[in-house]
Protein backbone atom coordinates (compact mmCIF):
# COMPACT_ATOMS: atom_id res chain seq x y z
CA UNK A 1 0.00 0.00 0.00
CA UNK A 2 1.24 3.06 -1.16
CA UNK A 3 1.60 6.29 1.83
CA UNK A 4 -0.54 8.88 0.67
CA UNK A 5 -0.33 12.67 1.14
CA UNK A 6 -2.14 13.85 4.25
CA UNK A 7 -5.62 14.35 2.87
CA UNK A 8 -5.42 12.33 -0.02
CA UNK A 9 -7.72 9.38 0.54
CA UNK A 10 -9.57 6.95 -1.71
CA UNK A 11 -11.30 3.49 -1.36
CA UNK A 12 -9.35 0.65 -2.94
CA UNK A 13 -11.21 -2.12 -4.50
CA UNK A 14 -11.42 -5.33 -2.78
CA UNK A 15 -8.73 -7.67 -2.80
CA UNK A 16 -10.37 -10.31 -5.10
CA UNK A 17 -11.07 -7.67 -7.44
CA UNK A 18 -7.73 -6.27 -7.30
CA UNK A 19 -6.01 -9.41 -7.74
CA UNK A 20 -8.29 -10.67 -10.82
CA UNK A 21 -7.78 -7.54 -12.67
CA UNK A 22 -3.37 -7.69 -11.85
CA UNK A 23 -3.49 -11.67 -12.79
CA UNK A 24 -5.77 -10.41 -16.31
CA UNK A 25 -3.26 -7.55 -17.21
CA UNK A 26 -0.44 -9.69 -16.37
CA UNK A 27 -1.05 -12.65 -18.68
CA UNK A 28 -2.00 -10.31 -21.37
CA UNK A 29 1.32 -8.66 -20.94
CA UNK A 30 3.14 -11.34 -21.13
CA UNK A 31 1.20 -12.37 -24.31
CA UNK A 32 1.93 -9.37 -26.01
CA UNK A 33 5.97 -9.91 -24.58
CA UNK A 34 6.20 -13.60 -26.08
CA UNK A 35 4.43 -12.19 -29.31
CA UNK A 36 7.09 -9.29 -29.23
CA UNK A 37 9.86 -11.53 -28.97
CA UNK A 38 8.94 -13.90 -31.68
CA UNK A 39 7.84 -10.90 -34.25
CA UNK A 40 11.66 -9.79 -33.62
CA UNK A 41 13.59 -12.69 -33.46
CA UNK A 42 11.22 -15.69 -35.04
CA UNK A 43 11.91 -20.04 -34.14
CA UNK A 44 14.92 -18.19 -31.90
CA UNK A 45 12.79 -16.35 -29.80
CA UNK A 46 10.48 -19.45 -29.54
CA UNK A 47 13.89 -20.92 -28.14
CA UNK A 48 14.50 -18.08 -25.98
CA UNK A 49 10.54 -18.16 -24.09
CA UNK A 50 11.39 -22.17 -24.10
CA UNK A 51 14.95 -21.78 -22.51
CA UNK A 52 13.52 -19.09 -19.92
CA UNK A 53 10.12 -21.19 -19.23
CA UNK A 54 12.74 -24.47 -18.67
CA UNK A 55 14.99 -22.54 -16.37
CA UNK A 56 12.27 -21.15 -14.24
CA UNK A 57 10.87 -24.89 -13.73
CA UNK A 58 13.86 -26.27 -12.69
CA UNK A 59 14.28 -23.50 -10.16
CA UNK A 60 10.82 -24.06 -8.66
CA UNK A 61 11.33 -27.74 -8.53
CA UNK A 62 14.20 -27.31 -6.64
CA UNK A 63 12.98 -25.08 -3.96
CA UNK A 64 9.59 -27.33 -3.90
CA UNK A 65 11.93 -30.70 -3.53
CA UNK A 66 12.43 -29.91 0.19
CA UNK A 67 8.74 -30.41 1.14
CA UNK A 68 8.32 -33.48 0.10
CA UNK A 69 10.41 -36.16 -0.81
CA UNK A 70 7.67 -38.22 -2.57
CA UNK A 71 7.23 -36.68 -5.95
CA UNK A 72 4.64 -39.74 -7.86
CA UNK A 73 2.30 -38.50 -10.33
CA UNK A 74 -0.98 -37.27 -7.94
CA UNK A 75 1.42 -35.52 -5.73
CA UNK A 76 2.59 -33.36 -8.90
CA UNK A 77 -0.88 -32.98 -9.92
CA UNK A 78 -2.12 -31.53 -7.03
CA UNK A 79 0.79 -29.23 -7.21
CA UNK A 80 0.14 -28.07 -10.77
CA UNK A 81 -3.16 -27.71 -10.03
CA UNK A 82 -2.62 -25.04 -7.19
CA UNK A 83 -0.35 -23.86 -9.77
CA UNK A 84 -3.32 -23.66 -12.24
CA UNK A 85 -5.37 -22.01 -9.23
CA UNK A 86 -3.31 -19.43 -8.76
CA UNK A 87 -3.74 -18.27 -12.10
CA UNK A 88 -7.34 -18.30 -12.06
CA UNK A 89 -7.88 -21.31 -14.76
CA UNK A 90 -10.99 -22.22 -14.88
CA UNK A 91 -11.91 -25.80 -15.32
CA UNK A 92 -11.94 -29.56 -13.78
CA UNK A 93 -9.96 -31.72 -13.12
CA UNK A 94 -11.16 -35.22 -15.24
CA UNK A 95 -8.68 -37.88 -13.74
CA UNK A 96 -7.06 -38.25 -10.93
CA UNK A 97 -5.13 -41.45 -10.12
CA UNK A 98 -2.00 -43.14 -9.32
CA UNK A 99 -0.84 -43.47 -13.35
CA UNK A 100 -2.48 -40.18 -14.78
CA UNK A 101 -3.82 -36.75 -13.88
CA UNK A 102 -5.99 -34.84 -16.18
CA UNK A 103 -6.69 -31.12 -16.08
CA UNK A 104 -9.37 -29.74 -18.74
CA UNK A 105 -8.92 -25.59 -19.32
CA UNK A 106 -11.69 -24.24 -21.39
CA UNK A 107 -10.18 -20.72 -21.60
CA UNK A 108 -6.75 -19.55 -21.70
CA UNK A 109 -5.75 -17.22 -18.99
CA UNK A 110 -3.06 -15.85 -21.24
CA UNK A 111 -4.40 -16.83 -24.08
CA UNK A 112 -1.76 -18.26 -27.00
CA UNK A 113 -2.67 -17.66 -30.55
CA UNK A 114 -0.70 -20.56 -31.38
CA UNK A 115 0.55 -24.10 -30.76
CA UNK A 116 3.97 -23.50 -30.85
CA UNK A 117 3.74 -20.73 -28.71
CA UNK A 118 1.82 -22.76 -26.10
CA UNK A 119 4.20 -25.05 -26.27
CA UNK A 120 6.84 -22.75 -25.55
CA UNK A 121 5.06 -21.29 -22.72
CA UNK A 122 4.31 -24.99 -20.68
CA UNK A 123 8.02 -25.97 -20.66
CA UNK A 124 8.19 -24.65 -17.44
CA UNK A 125 5.48 -27.36 -16.30
CA UNK A 126 7.10 -29.58 -18.49
CA UNK A 127 10.97 -28.95 -16.86
CA UNK A 128 9.20 -28.72 -13.28
CA UNK A 129 7.54 -32.23 -13.41
CA UNK A 130 10.47 -33.89 -15.36
CA UNK A 131 12.93 -32.41 -12.66
CA UNK A 132 10.65 -33.44 -9.60
CA UNK A 133 10.65 -37.10 -11.21
CA UNK A 134 12.48 -38.16 -13.96
CA UNK A 135 9.72 -41.26 -14.41
CA UNK A 136 6.92 -38.69 -14.79
CA UNK A 137 5.90 -36.43 -18.05
CA UNK A 138 3.46 -33.00 -18.57
CA UNK A 139 2.34 -32.62 -22.01
CA UNK A 140 -0.51 -31.25 -23.76
CA UNK A 141 -3.04 -33.69 -25.19
CA UNK A 142 -5.60 -30.87 -26.98
CA UNK A 143 -5.23 -27.18 -27.36
CA UNK A 144 -7.50 -24.35 -28.13
CA UNK A 145 -4.63 -22.52 -30.27
CA UNK A 146 -4.74 -26.23 -32.15
CA UNK A 147 -8.14 -26.04 -32.90
CA UNK A 148 -9.69 -28.25 -29.89
CA UNK A 149 -12.36 -26.89 -27.71
CA UNK A 150 -10.40 -27.34 -24.62
CA UNK A 151 -6.51 -27.58 -23.70
CA UNK A 152 -6.29 -31.01 -22.07
CA UNK A 153 -3.02 -30.86 -19.98
CA UNK A 154 -1.26 -34.49 -18.84
CA UNK A 155 0.61 -35.79 -16.04
CA UNK A 156 1.33 -39.54 -16.36
CA UNK A 157 3.71 -41.90 -15.61
CA UNK A 158 6.27 -42.30 -18.77
CA UNK A 159 5.23 -46.35 -19.03
CA UNK A 160 1.63 -45.64 -18.69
Amino acid sequence: MLKLPPGIEYEPDPIDVRYRRSQRGLCQRIKKIYNGITERLGDEGLDLIRDISAEYGIEIARRIKEREDRWDVKAIGMFIIKVFDNMRAEGEVLEFGEERVVISIPTCPYPMDSVDMCQAHITMEKELVKSLNPGVEFFLEKSIPGGDGVCLYVIRNKTG
